[in-house]
């Protein structure tokens, strides 16, 4: 294996050493890489002392960020709770010590009480800090039930998702790649990086602010469509009187999810795309539905019932899109205060009046199952672990899924197979 630390030599970007001892990158001024950036290869990890000119914001909320050193500048930005930042210099301004920093794309000036810095700042990185991996090959990696390539294979981890690094063995990561399952991938096929919380310039904010506006907007006129096709279709009540578009299903069994039984016959950790059969994993190009389809979410039901069904999948992901970003909670079931898996898909169908049931396996045993070829937008996949479901998410098109997935990345957009899904089942037609 490989034993070279990397630092990424580029203005704002360092090297940090993990609370595990990997060697990673702090994205300090961006949320995510940049291309063409210059590479120096060192053979030490970054030193605590980097952590002097780190700092990490410890208010409860946020703070201003100004133009000057004084509550008479201007306001560039706002830095919010647990949020880093370079520290570019130390000055003396309005009452005490301020530090000019960069935080995103926020150059400007903030009272240094309001950080910490130095060991400190370390400690607190362990914490707030999102430790993340990446697949460093175009094949899936397989993830192991221990840190030995002579252990069990758990799944296999798509070069297209990131997952949650949270410590390491020898040459092995220990990845979270949900809070249903956690496992051990070889070190020499990842890249790794840490990502913080970092300041919004104002114009951000109000970006953020619109965009927020305009999926409530675009969930708003879903729902008015599909009302408006139920209308039209001579339905009798709308989905939220209770009953839902589809009742009467027949429940699967619980125990469906199928162990998948990857290939040997390839590298000792990476696996060809083609190891998961076809019905389960997307080969290259454009992403499409998982059978290769358009992902339009057009139903297999036919007249005003595949209207009334097609603009309920519509509605549907357009309220989902809403809580992006929101917690993930153990046993939760508030798309606002957090969710779990299942909490969050089952909150999600009670909008619209449809009963999953609460855990995945119960939902996995009452809707219908179908297969995962034949997904569409609005219907949930499965996800297992031997033959035990344990996940659960929205499927919502273009190969895309929103779940509830760990504690720190909360509610998210993932590929739907960023772990092999076993089952899918439809509520809608």
């Amino acid at each position: 294996m490989k034993n070279i630390f990397r630092v990424l030599v580029v203005s704002g970007l360092l090297a940090v050493a993990c609370p595990a001892g990997m060697t990673a990158y702090a994205d300090l001024p961006t949320e995510g890489y940049s291309d063409g950036l210059n590479e120096e290869e060192i053979v030490s990890a970054a030193a605590k002392s980097d952590y002097d000119n780190i700092a990490i914001f410890k208010g409860s909320n946020y703070a201003n960020v100004r133009s000057e050193a004084g509550t008479y500048g201007n306001v560039v930005g706002k830095i919010f709770e647990d949020a880093a930042a370079d520290i570019l210099e130390t000055v003396d301004g309005e009452d005490g010590q301020w530090y000019k920093i960069r935080s995103g794309k926020v150059t400007g000036y903030i009272k240094a009480e309001y950080f910490i810095t130095g060991e400190e700042a370390e400690a607190k990185a362990g914490q707030v800090g999102l430790s993340i991996a990446t697949v460093a090959s175009q094949t899936s990696l397989r993830l192991r039930q221990a840190a030995s390539t002579d252990s069990e294979i758990l799944d296999l981890l798509s070069p297209r998702e990131e997952y949650e690094v949270i410590g390491e063995e020898g040459d092995f990561a220990k990845i979270r790649v949900d809070e249903d399952l956690t496992g051990y991938v070889s070190k020499e096929y990842i890249n790794t990086r840490v990502q913080f919380k970092h300041a919004m310039t104002m114009e951000e904010e109000a970006q953020k602010a619109a965009s927020d506006a305009q999926l409530r907007q675009e969930a708003e006129a879903a729902m008015a469509s599909m009302n408006a096709a139920i209308q039209e279709a001579g339905a009798e009540a709308a989905p939220e009187d209770g009953s839902g578009p589809v009742a009467g299903q027949e429940a699967a069994p619980p125990d469906a999810a199928q162990e998948q039984k990857p290939s040997t016959e390839q590298s000792p950790e990476t696996a060809s795309s083609n190891v998961v059969s076809a019905e389960n994993n997307a080969a290259g190009g454009t992403m499409k539905g998982p059978g290769g389809g358009d992902g339009t979410g057009r139903s297999r039901s036919s007249g005003s019932q595949a209207a009334v069904a097609n603009a309920t999948r519509s509605a549907i992901v357009a309220y989902a899109k809403q809580f992006i970003g929101n917690p993930y909670v153990y046993g939760g079931t508030s798309l606002t205060n957090g969710a779990d898996c299942s909490g969050f898909t089952m909150s999600i169908f009670a909008h619209f009046g449809i009963s999953t049931g609460r855990s995945s396996r119960d939902q996995a045993a009452k809707g219908r199952e179908i297969p995962v070829s034949d997904i569409q937008p609005g219907d949930l996949l499965f996800y297992a672990s031997g033959s035990t479901i344990n996940h659960v998410a929205l499927y919502i098109g273009d190969g895309q899924i929103i779940h509830a997935s760990t504690a720190k990345t909360g509610i998210k957009y993932a590929e739907y197979n960023y772990r092999t899904p076993c089952k899918a089942v439809t509520f809608l037609d």
